[in-house]
């Protein structure tokens, strides 16, 4: 059963956690470091039109474009090769976790094989509204999504704002832009999740 994320309850979840000194995840779990993944009961195509609300997000592909497998989404192009694992994206994952910096939230592509292909991280710039919208439909309940690490480091991490512009007979193209004017929150966020994404789990 899918529900929306409960923000409040999870912050209430976290304050205590840490107030008790317990190093535990938002889950309940013990286990150091731990995550809760939950699928996004949406479609690629509505989680791609959707892309371009959110506003300033930190994009960081795990995949060379030349190391993709499969093939590509019909009807979709994108403007450059670092967004192509983008085109490749099957299966969609919510996903948060409890860090030394404070709770994060981000966003996973996976292929057709499961394999991590990027993550999209939620940051203090981003449209919290769009976002939210995009997740409501995970199901909070059940983690479906396994957990993996990035094989290497993420090969080109960087805040980006997406265009979606759509041609006739269908065709649509994906494209970003770099993002200069982020606040100074947001860009100490993007620094500090950039450093850890190589071993966040």
């Amino acid at each position: 059963m899918g529900m929306r994320l409960d923000r409040a309850a999870l912050l209430r979840r976290m304050t205590a956690q840490f107030a008790t000194g317990r190093r535990t995840g938002i889950c309940g779990s013990e286990e150091a470091a731990a995550t809760c993944r939950s699928r996004l009961c949406l479609s690629t195509a509505r989680w791609l039109a959707g892309l371009p609300a959110l506003g300033n997000v930190l994009y960081a592909p795990s995949v060379m474009p030349c190391m993709l497998r499969g093939r590509p989404l019909p009807g979709l192009l994108v403007e450059s090769a670092d967004l192509a694992p983008l085109l490749h994206t099957r299966t969609l994952a919510f996903a948060s976790a409890v860090t030394a910096d404070g709770p994060r939230e981000w966003m996973e592509c996976r292929d057709a094989q499961e394999c991590l292909l990027a993550r999209l991280y939620l940051l203090p710039d981003t449209d919290y509204l769009a976002w939210d919208a995009l997740c409501a439909g995970a199901d909070i309940a059940a983690a479906g999504a396994r957990a993996d690490a990035f094989a290497s480091p993420p090969a080109a991490v960087r805040v980006l704002r997406f265009r979606l512009r759509r041609f006739a007979a269908g065709l649509k193209l994906l494209g970003a832009d770099a993002v200069a004017s982020a606040s100074p929150l947001g860009r100490d966020v993007a620094a500090r999740i950039a450093r850890d994404a190589a071993t966040l789990r």
